[in-house]
Protein backbone atom coordinates (compact mmCIF):
# COMPACT_ATOMS: atom_id res chain seq x y z
CA UNK A 1 0.00 0.00 0.00
CA UNK A 2 1.22 3.41 -1.02
CA UNK A 3 1.79 5.98 1.90
CA UNK A 4 0.21 9.01 1.83
CA UNK A 5 3.30 11.10 2.70
CA UNK A 6 4.70 9.42 -0.59
CA UNK A 7 1.64 10.68 -3.25
CA UNK A 8 2.50 13.81 -4.65
CA UNK A 9 -0.45 15.95 -6.21
CA UNK A 10 -0.28 19.35 -8.41
CA UNK A 11 -3.55 21.63 -8.50
CA UNK A 12 -3.46 24.08 -11.30
CA UNK A 13 -6.52 26.56 -10.82
CA UNK A 14 -6.86 30.40 -11.04
CA UNK A 15 -8.97 31.06 -8.47
CA UNK A 16 -6.82 31.15 -4.59
CA UNK A 17 -10.28 29.75 -2.69
CA UNK A 18 -9.88 26.83 -5.30
CA UNK A 19 -6.20 25.92 -4.61
CA UNK A 20 -7.04 26.89 -0.72
CA UNK A 21 -9.69 24.07 -0.90
CA UNK A 22 -7.81 21.33 -2.40
CA UNK A 23 -4.70 22.10 -0.32
CA UNK A 24 -6.94 21.69 2.90
CA UNK A 25 -8.79 19.00 1.75
CA UNK A 26 -5.55 17.02 0.94
CA UNK A 27 -3.85 17.58 3.25
CA UNK A 28 -6.40 16.01 5.61
CA UNK A 29 -5.06 12.45 4.23
CA UNK A 30 -1.26 13.71 4.55
CA UNK A 31 -0.73 14.27 0.64
CA UNK A 32 2.00 16.19 -0.54
CA UNK A 33 0.21 19.35 -2.33
CA UNK A 34 1.71 22.09 -4.56
CA UNK A 35 -0.31 24.93 -6.05
CA UNK A 36 0.16 27.10 -9.39
CA UNK A 37 -2.21 29.75 -10.47
CA UNK A 38 -1.55 28.96 -14.28
CA UNK A 39 -0.65 26.66 -16.94
CA UNK A 40 2.94 28.21 -17.83
CA UNK A 41 3.72 28.28 -13.97
CA UNK A 42 3.01 24.56 -13.84
CA UNK A 43 4.64 23.74 -16.59
CA UNK A 44 8.10 25.63 -15.32
CA UNK A 45 7.75 23.50 -11.84
CA UNK A 46 6.70 20.31 -13.66
CA UNK A 47 9.64 17.83 -13.84
CA UNK A 48 8.55 14.20 -14.75
CA UNK A 49 8.44 11.65 -11.54
CA UNK A 50 7.49 14.05 -9.62
CA UNK A 51 3.64 13.96 -9.13
CA UNK A 52 1.31 11.00 -8.63
CA UNK A 53 -1.93 13.07 -9.84
CA UNK A 54 -2.72 16.37 -11.21
CA UNK A 55 -6.19 18.42 -10.88
CA UNK A 56 -6.01 20.94 -13.99
CA UNK A 57 -8.86 23.71 -13.76
CA UNK A 58 -10.25 23.67 -17.67
CA UNK A 59 -10.93 27.12 -17.78
CA UNK A 60 -7.43 28.90 -16.90
CA UNK A 61 -5.57 32.29 -18.22
CA UNK A 62 -3.24 31.50 -21.16
CA UNK A 63 -3.26 27.93 -21.70
CA UNK A 64 -6.52 26.25 -21.05
CA UNK A 65 -6.58 22.78 -18.89
CA UNK A 66 -6.62 20.58 -22.20
CA UNK A 67 -3.91 22.23 -23.51
CA UNK A 68 -1.72 21.62 -20.40
CA UNK A 69 -3.00 18.36 -20.03
CA UNK A 70 -1.60 17.45 -23.36
CA UNK A 71 1.96 19.35 -22.37
CA UNK A 72 2.05 17.98 -19.20
CA UNK A 73 1.03 14.34 -20.70
CA UNK A 74 4.18 15.04 -22.85
CA UNK A 75 6.75 15.82 -20.20
CA UNK A 76 5.58 12.25 -18.20
CA UNK A 77 2.45 10.02 -19.47
CA UNK A 78 1.96 8.06 -16.48
CA UNK A 79 0.80 10.98 -14.63
CA UNK A 80 -2.57 10.88 -13.39
CA UNK A 81 -4.73 13.88 -14.62
CA UNK A 82 -8.34 14.83 -13.47
CA UNK A 83 -9.82 18.12 -15.13
CA UNK A 84 -11.66 20.34 -12.87
CA UNK A 85 -14.69 22.88 -14.42
CA UNK A 86 -18.13 24.52 -13.57
CA UNK A 87 -18.48 24.26 -17.69
CA UNK A 88 -19.17 20.82 -17.83
CA UNK A 89 -20.08 19.62 -21.49
CA UNK A 90 -19.96 16.39 -23.07
CA UNK A 91 -17.80 17.40 -25.74
CA UNK A 92 -15.46 19.44 -23.49
CA UNK A 93 -15.63 15.37 -21.31
CA UNK A 94 -14.79 13.41 -24.16
CA UNK A 95 -12.08 15.16 -25.01
CA UNK A 96 -10.09 15.21 -22.04
CA UNK A 97 -10.71 11.61 -21.42
CA UNK A 98 -9.46 10.80 -24.92
CA UNK A 99 -6.55 13.12 -24.19
CA UNK A 100 -5.22 10.94 -21.43
CA UNK A 101 -7.50 12.60 -18.82
CA UNK A 102 -8.71 10.05 -15.83
CA UNK A 103 -11.85 11.38 -15.09
CA UNK A 104 -13.77 15.56 -15.09
CA UNK A 105 -14.89 16.72 -12.02
CA UNK A 106 -17.74 18.85 -11.46
CA UNK A 107 -17.67 21.87 -9.29
CA UNK A 108 -18.49 22.35 -6.48
CA UNK A 109 -17.24 19.37 -5.75
CA UNK A 110 -17.43 17.11 -1.96
CA UNK A 111 -14.07 16.02 -0.23
CA UNK A 112 -15.21 12.78 -1.15
CA UNK A 113 -15.05 13.19 -4.67
CA UNK A 114 -11.77 13.99 -4.26
CA UNK A 115 -10.67 11.50 -2.03
CA UNK A 116 -12.15 8.77 -4.64
CA UNK A 117 -10.09 10.08 -7.75
CA UNK A 118 -6.79 10.69 -5.69
CA UNK A 119 -7.35 6.42 -4.62
CA UNK A 120 -8.68 5.84 -8.24
CA UNK A 121 -5.52 7.52 -9.90
CA UNK A 122 -3.06 5.76 -7.80
CA UNK A 123 -4.75 2.16 -8.63
CA UNK A 124 -4.73 3.39 -12.04
CA UNK A 125 -0.62 3.51 -11.35
CA UNK A 126 0.24 1.03 -9.76
CA UNK A 127 -2.10 -1.31 -12.46
CA UNK A 128 0.15 0.56 -15.33
CA UNK A 129 3.65 -0.34 -13.30
CA UNK A 130 2.44 -3.61 -13.05
CA UNK A 131 1.94 -4.05 -16.24
CA UNK A 132 5.49 -2.45 -17.33
CA UNK A 133 6.99 -4.70 -14.78
CA UNK A 134 5.62 -7.73 -16.38
CA UNK A 135 6.12 -6.85 -20.28
CA UNK A 136 9.73 -6.96 -19.43
CA UNK A 137 11.81 -10.47 -19.41
CA UNK A 138 11.74 -11.76 -16.58
CA UNK A 139 16.21 -11.64 -15.68
CA UNK A 140 16.88 -15.48 -15.65
CA UNK A 141 15.31 -15.60 -19.32
CA UNK A 142 18.77 -14.38 -20.81
CA UNK A 143 20.43 -16.94 -23.13
CA UNK A 144 23.78 -17.98 -22.89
Amino acid sequence: MVMNQEVRIVVVDDEPSVLESFKMILKIKDYEVETFPDGPSALTGFTKGKYDVAFLDYKLPVMDGLELLKKLKDVDPDLEVIIVTAYATDASHANAITLGALEYLRKPFLMEEIYELVDRALKRRRTKGIKKDFSAPPPSASIH
